[in-house]
């Protein structure tokens, strides 16, 4: 497994230390975020372990450390109670645990299969990270680390409208971005 590693972090080590970058404040937070995801990966069976989805399985580790820093440096802690005020399941379902008319999640045709293709994602990384610092922070912030609109502007200290601005020309530049270098690639003969 060291030898599995040891290739894995040669390949993999400088993509996840410039996604680290692009959300810790600090570079020896970036590190040693990297680092912590690597170490796990050594923790690992390696009969359990497929080399073959190593970035999803590295930069899915890597995600978390870095949501976890995130929350521990600017999260005050919630009561349970405080979490789970909201009455969501008693608008989302019915009496019997049944999703109500209109609110169940609709059907997706196949998102999965464009959403696998490493190419795909080559080019995200690519585009995202052509995106100037702050919109770049913000949309990696809401998309790859799953945060709430709040969490953001309280972790990054800007304000709600700043927030809809850096989303907006994020969303744009990558839709640009997307549009110049994979669709219209795909339709070339």
């Amino acid at each position: 497994m060291h030898r599995i590693a040891a290739d894995i972090t040669i390949q993999w080590r400088s993509a996840m230390l410039r996604f680290a970058l692009l959300h810790l404040p600090s570079r020896e937070e970036a590190e040693d975020a990297v680092q912590d995801t690597l170490t796990a990966l050594l923790q690992l069976d390696p009969a359990s372990f497929d080399a073959s989805q190593a970035k999803s399985y590295l930069f899915g580790i890597l995600r978390n450390k870095i949501s976890d820093r995130l929350r521990q440096k600017y999260r005050a802690p919630l009561s349970y109670d405080e979490a789970f005020e909201d009455d969501l399941d008693q608008i989302m379902f019915d009496p019997r645990g049944h999703w109500v008319d209109g609110v169940a999640p609709a059907t997706w045709v196949n998102p999965q299969q464009q959403l696998q293709n490493d190419q795909f994602f080559i080019i995200v990384d690519l585009c995202v990270h052509k995106l100037p610092a702050k919109p770049a922070r913000v949309f990696s912030m809401k998309e790859f680390l799953e945060c709430e609109a709040e969490e953001i502007c309280s972790t990054l200290g800007i304000t709600k409208a700043d927030y809809w601005q850096c989303m907006s020309r994020a969303r744009k530049q990558l839709q640009l971005c997307l549009h110049q270098n994979w669709f219209e690639q795909e339709r070339a003969p």
